[in-house]
């Protein structure tokens, strides 16, 4: 393709995406960790339809920049030797700039070179990505040290309220207490995909986005041949939320050739930020890679298995939970795990080399089973670990427990997600 053709695609792409933004620019909590005065190329990584690129827009918006979209059809098959031929394209469309926006440049093998010369030349770079491996492989290997990566998740409900032009202030009154509950029951059935909190059919939305990830982000990629076998393991997947996963068990029923393509399929949907998993915390490095608990990336593709947001509030919650955890994981320094030995806790937070803080999520604690149960497994663990503090997380309790000279903060998910 000549320079003239990409002229044009780079012309028609900046007035889609001119067209598409109009105002509904919610600030987001990961603006601050993007750094546009640096001269290391700032990496943002995430699912699909997250709102990647329109968070590198709002952040460049008050600068000269160029913006090219590698995934594009009209772009498909180009290499490396075209991303000149691409850059005076740019220049032509654009002026002259110093910052520059590349979306989803993974598409693009031997990108890194090109990236790389552009930061010799003191170009100030934002790529996008929506393959996590892949682009972290790559970075890793050619940009080392030269770029500092930023992890972008579906809206948080802090982003959902800010969207929904909820007020942030005075939330201790009783209006708004009963007002954030609503909103919030609202955001685990909705989630957090910006185009379908502006009002797209979620139903249809999260269906096209989840059969276009897995077609197009791993199918066509990794060349994998019984693709309806594939299919069906994913939606499986997406109703086995909040839960341990065997991969000897989805061998067992998808009749897969071996425990290790059961293990592949797992990780190709975790690059596309399908899903994340949690490993088992053990002070064994083997038994904690052996096992681990999934989590869908956004509540809104739990419905895609038919799993009803009312009967399954208790996964959702949890579910909810961890992404939360995993938002705020490169903020405050810390690792994930969950606990399983003669009780389970759902959180294990490490941080400085210690069990920083346990963690239960539960709907309520108002039946005496689930209560007693959820604190006998913080109880029963602590004594073990050692944890610094104790929590659970319920819908709408708060409470402060004494229980065997140890305290548990009863907290309300919403005051929680809040809080930090």
């Amino acid at each position: 393709m000549d320079t003239n053709r990409f002229t044009q695609v780079i012309q028609e792409q900046k007035k889609e995406f001119s067209s598409q933004q109009s105002v509904f620019f919610v600030k987001r909590e990961k603006q601050k960790d993007v750094n546009i005065t640096s001269y290391l190329a700032q990496v943002i990584t995430g699912i699909r339809r997250c709102g990647k690129s329109t968070l590198a827009h709002m952040i460049l918006q008050e600068n000269d920049y160029a913006y090219v979209n590698f995934d594009d059809e009209r772009l498909s098959g180009i290499n490396a030797s075209d991303l000149n031929n691409i850059l005076e394209a740019l220049y032509a469309i654009y002026g002259n700039f110093n910052n520059l926006l590349l979306d989803e440049i993974q598409n693009i093998d031997g990108w890194h070179l090109f990236v790389n010369r552009l930061l010799r030349s003191k170009m100030r770079i934002i790529i996008t990505g929506s393959n996590s491996k892949l682009l972290s492989r790559e970075i890793a290997s050619h940009l080392t040290g030269r770029y500092i990566p930023i992890e972008l998740f579906p809206f948080s409900f802090k982003e959902y309220l800010l969207a929904n032009e909820f007020q942030l202030k005075e939330l201790e009154t009783t209006r708004n207490k009963g007002l954030i509950v609503n909103h919030f029951m609202n955001y685990i059935k909705t989630g957090g995909f910006p185009e379908v909190i502006k009002g797209e059919d979620k139903k249809k939305y999260v269906s096209n986005l989840f059969d276009a990830i897995v077609t197009r982000d791993i199918i066509y990629r990794y060349g994998i041949r019984h693709t309806r076998t594939f299919r069906e393991i994913a939606l499986y997947l997406t109703g086995s939320f909040s839960s341990e996963i065997s991969f000897n068990r989805l061998k067992k029923i998808f009749y897969l050739g071996s425990v290790n393509t059961a293990k592949n399929y797992v990780e190709y949907l975790e690059e596309a930020w399908l899903f994340v998993s949690l490993p088992k915390f053990s002070f064994k490095k083997q038994e904690s890679i052996r096992n681990k608990k999934l989590y869908l990336i956004d509540t809104s593709f739990a419905e895609l298995a038919g799993e009803s947001s009312t009967a399954n509030t208790g996964k959702l919650l949890e579910n909810i939970v961890m992404i939360h955890l995993l938002r705020n994981k490169q903020k405050y320094d810390y690792e994930i795990f969950y606990y399983k030995h003669n009780v389970e806790v759902d959180f294990v937070i490490y941080r400085a080399q210690r069990i920083n803080e346990l963690i239960q999520v539960a709907f309520s604690l108002e039946d005496e089973k689930t209560r007693t149960r959820e604190i006998r497994a913080l109880i029963t663990a602590t004594n073990y670990l050692k944890a610094k503090k104790l929590t659970i997380i319920t819908m709408e309790q708060k409470d402060e427990l004494q229980v065997n000279g140890h305290i548990i903060h009863v907290i309300p998910v919403a005051e929680w997600m809040l809080s930090f």
